[in-house]
């Protein structure tokens, strides 16, 4: 007589293999980006879903994708391509501003070199300069008592000193009624952004304010290399002449 619990069959002791997890896979292929040269069957087996619902094949998956990335890679290339010219323009265009001024022989030819340039060749809607002076001489740009200024623009001459500390020397953006007024008297109700630029003489100090009738055109995070080195240039010329 057979004992019934020695017919059990023993427990197997084979550990069943441990499946796999997706993140696994996608590490394990990454490491072996080989893996599917040689698994041409494996190849034509895979599908993926399509955003249409047809599923297609892994090799026009990534045909597609390779697509998608040429087509964005052109885009940021003509991207550039426009910048650049836009650069170029823009270097021309003040090359010339700045040869007019520094052939300019009197206070009036420098001011009207300068109004000619911002207004025909830079499309500037509206400009300002202005000379902060406790001792005006009649001279053919505006002046203003510098105390009134800083009454009205301390904060962005303030900003002037905090920009330059950094090696930046515009402020652009919207600016106040009041500063609006201050800068464009007469036009100062049509202005919807400003590039302000500080004009440093020996012994004075002003302003030179580019405005537009577009909210956007001036804004805080776009270049103004070009309108400080002109800044800069209009500064050094005026010095001489007055």
């Amino acid at each position: 007589m057979t004992d019934s619990a020695t017919s059990e069959k023993p427990a197997s002791t084979e550990e069943q293999p441990a499946s796999l997890s997706a993140e696994q896979v996608v590490e394990y292929l990454k490491a072996h980006p080989d893996f599917f040269m040689n698994q041409d069957e494996l190849l034509l087996d895979l599908k993926i879903p399509h955003e249409r619902g047809v599923a297609i094949s892994l090799v026009e998956r990534q045909l597609q994708l390779l697509r998608e990335h040429n087509l964005e890679l052109r885009r940021r290339l003509g991207k550039l391509v426009d910048v650049a010219r836009d650069n170029d323009r823009l270097f021309e265009q003040t090359r010339k501003l700045v040869l007019g001024l520094l052939e300019s022989q009197d206070l009036e030819q420098a001011t009207e070199t300068l109004k000619d340039g911002l207004e025909q060749d830079f499309e500037i809607d509206f400009h300002s300069l202005i000379l902060f002076t406790r001792q005006p001489a009649n001279l053919t740009i505006r002046e203003e008592d510098p105390d009134t200024a800083d009454e009205i623009l301390g904060e962005l001459l303030s900003g002037f000193r905090d920009k330059q500390s950094s090696g930046q020397k515009v402020i652009c953006g919207r600016m106040k009624s009041r500063e609006l007024e201050f800068l464009f008297p007469d036009n100062h109700g049509e202005i919807g952004s400003v590039a302000l630029a500080p004009l440093n003489f020996p012994n004075n100090v002003g302003v030179l304010a580019l405005g537009s009738r577009d909210e956007n055109h001036f804004r805080a995070s776009m270049g103004s290399l070009f309108i400080g080195y002109l800044s800069d240039v209009t500064s050094r010329v005026m010095s001489r002449l007055i």
